[in-house]
């Protein structure tokens, strides 16, 4: 057998700068498989066609022949939200910033991205095959303008030259007394890009000549970068405990909170599959990805929970394909996302009522509000962004129109993971898309080459009440997604 195409392959993936922002079922993409992308996603667990299967089902290896794939996605989301005002003369920390002008919302910039796709399988001989594909999930790369919130505060107050908290300063009359020993930290222009790249090396065996299965070790990279969340200071681990042992007479600011650039983690997870063709018409497929076990980010420990802990979470999938004519083939996956089990995206933000400083000293800012450290930001119970688990479902057509083009649909909903009462830091990262409208096609230009292509439309999707600082007002969060993508795949068999 000869690797070479294997190694350039690996040497490809690992090179590759790639920026990746999907953002469809909370933070993962709708779909990482070419093919699957023009059905919702649906066919990744049991309807393997490309090199990108691997990420859905390693055991598609042995069924795809030998083939490269590399792809190319436009990808836009568009962010926005319904703001309140917060109070430029008091201080008070409102969460997110209204427009100057009496404008319903204020938008993110960035909205558009280029997204790549690589892939490539190995048969070793009649029975086996190795791949290795990069794939990629994202954070919205959300940016919020202080110019465009009211006397250029911001989205969480961190212009706000007046207030203490959100931001300490040199002393200022007009402000009261200053903490002494704080310093202001980050400024008025709010947002979070997240970026996550995986490589899936993976092997998979056929073990009769209707049942496969295959498993894959994962290589994470991420890289995060918070901006303007500075005014939270005061809810973080390092400032309220120096406050307490110094007995309110100074304060250190935390360095790890809020606009330090960017921070990258590194880490590994694992994934097994299988695939078993019921009958000629019938195949079920099963797949389960564990959490990618990451490096904490060091610039933010102050901000995530357990001290900038970002695990990748857990993902599982099952499906089956129908061809219920030799064109005609149906397919329908059940996928779950355990974000639940991530504690820096599911725990709720509870900084107001269980990390209240003034309770410490027998001053609860509110009746019943209390203080544990542990709810502070960067404690293990730190407020993180209150998403739930993940409940997808995806069904998709495929049609043979000739021996050259294929022809695909698909449709996708899943549960909102964002509650009304987390809106607040969801402001940054507004993945509240429930449904997916897909199509795509491919076509074959010569007997070793073809292109792919879908496209993709996720109507707006909203979160919207009263919650952690928000009081008893209800701002709106939402998003609408565009995508349309490309994949050449050269063929070897």
């Amino acid at each position: 057998m000869k690797l070479q195409p294997l190694t350039a392959a690996v040497a490809v993936v690992c090179c590759v700068g790639a920026s990746p922002v999907l953002a469809t079922n909370g933070y993962m993409s709708h779909a990482y498989s070419p093919t699957a992308a023009g059905m919702a996603g649906a066919g990744e667990a049991a309807l393997p066609q490309d090199s990108l299967s691997v990420v859905g089902n390693p055991a598609g290896l042995t069924r795809v022949g030998r083939r490269a794939d590399a792809g190319l996605a436009w990808f836009r989301p568009l962010r926005e939200y319904d703001g309140l005002t917060p109070d430029p003369m008091t201080g008070a920390l409102a969460p997110i910033g209204g427009p100057p002008d009496g404008r319903a919302t204020v938008e993110s910039e960035n909205n558009d991205f280029l997204v790549p796709g690589l892939g490539y399988v190995h048969p070793i001989d009649a029975v086996s095959a190795v791949g290795v594909a990069l794939f990629g999930n994202g954070g919205m790369n959300s940016d919020y303008r202080s110019r465009d919130t009211l006397f250029n505060v911001g989205t969480f107050g961190g212009n706000n030259t007046l207030a203490n908290p959100p931001s300490y300063q040199p002393p200022d009359p007009r402000a009261g007394m200053q903490v002494p020993g704080t310093s202001r930290i980050g400024g008025g222009d709010a947002g979070v890009n997240l970026e996550q790249l995986g490589i899936s090396f993976g092997y998979a065996r056929d073990l009769a000549s209707n049942v496969s299965i295959g498993a894959s070790f994962l290589l994470g990279y991420q890289t995060i970068e918070i901006k303007g969340v500075g005014a939270f200071q005061g809810f973080t681990q390092t400032f309220t405990q120096s406050m307490i042992q110094s007995g309110t007479m100074s304060a250190i600011s935390p360095d790890s909170l809020s606009d330090n650039g960017k921070d990258s983690a590194w880490g590994y997870g694992f994934q097994v599959g299988g695939l078993w063709d019921v009958t000629s018409q019938l195949t079920l497929g099963l797949s389960y990805r564990t959490k990618i076990f990451m490096d904490k980010f060091d610039k933010y420990s102050d901000l995530f929970a357990e001290g900038g802990g970002f695990d990748i979470p857990a993902v599982g999938s099952i499906g089956a394909a129908f061809r219920a004519t030799p064109d005609l083939t149906f397919a329908l996956d059940v996928q779950q996302i355990w974000y639940g089990d991530v504690d820096a995206v599911a725990n709720g933000n509870e900084l107001a009522t269980r990390c209240d400083l003034g309770a410490a000293f027998g001053m609860p800012s509110a009746p019943g509000a209390t203080y544990d450290s542990r709810y502070c930001l960067g404690g293990s119970k730190g407020a993180g962004f209150g998403w739930d688990d993940m409940t997808v479902i995806k069904f998709g057509v495929q049609y043979d129109v000739n021996d050259q083009l294929t022809l695909r649909a698909g449709y996708s909903h899943g549960n909102n993971p964002i509650d009304g009462t987390q809106v607040a830091f969801n402001t940054l990262a507004p993945a509240v898309i429930e449904d997916h409208w897909t199509l795509g096609g491919t076509y074959r230009l010569r007997d070793d080459f073809e292109l792919t292509f879908w496209g993709m439309y996720a109507p707006e999707g909203s979160a919207k009440g009263p919650g952690a600082f928000t009081g008893t007002q209800a701002p709106e969060i939402k998003m609408t997604q565009y995508e349309l993508g490309v994949n050449f795949a050269w063929l070897f068999n």
